[in-house]
């Protein structure tokens, strides 16, 4: 899968990108709609516009237009809402923020500085921390070129 189009998050005045879709959990009950996408880069089919307001998370735009969703609108899933509470979204929302420090062509996969996780419930925001990837990541690296150099020792020492 290719790295995918993030989605949008509008939280204290500042525009992030999400690894998580927090749209797919109410589309799952939708059996009336099915999204296609013939772009790799965004297989879902749309991109979201959200908000969080009071602790809220809040859908506030979708943007369609991957060839067979684009005739498709907001209101086609949310007639005459303009900004929907997220009420069916429980999970945790990773956004992943810094300098990337290893780019993973599949998903979400892309290693960033820092990733902040927020967790809701019932679409409201219950917790929220961050994570610092730099020293993890140097480790990680550290680790693939011991085993690097392991292994070739061993192809030396037997002749390969």
């Amino acid at each position: 899968m290719t790295a995918q189009f993030r989605e949008v998050l509008f939280y204290k005045s500042e525009r992030m990108g999400m690894a998580e879709e927090p749209l797919r959990p109410y589309l799952n009950t939708r059996e009336d709609i099915t999204l296609r996408s013939n772009c790799s880069a965004c297989w879902r089919g749309y991109v979201g516009n959200w908000e969080i307001i009071g602790d809220k998370l809040f859908l506030t735009d979708l943007k369609f237009g991957f060839n067979e969703n684009e005739n498709l609108e907001m209101s086609d899933l949310f007639p005459g809402q303009s900004k929907v509470f997220a009420e069916w979204y429980s999970g945790e929302i990773r956004i992943p923020t810094g300098k990337i420090l290893e780019y993973v062509h599949m998903g979400y996969g892309s290693i960033y500085e820092k990733d902040i996780y927020m967790e809701f419930e019932n679409g409201c925001l219950i917790n929220e921390r961050e994570d610092d990837n730099r020293a993890k990541h140097r480790k990680y690296l550290e680790e693939q070129l011991k085993k690097k150099q392991k292994k070739s020792w061993w192809k030396r020492l037997l002749g390969g």
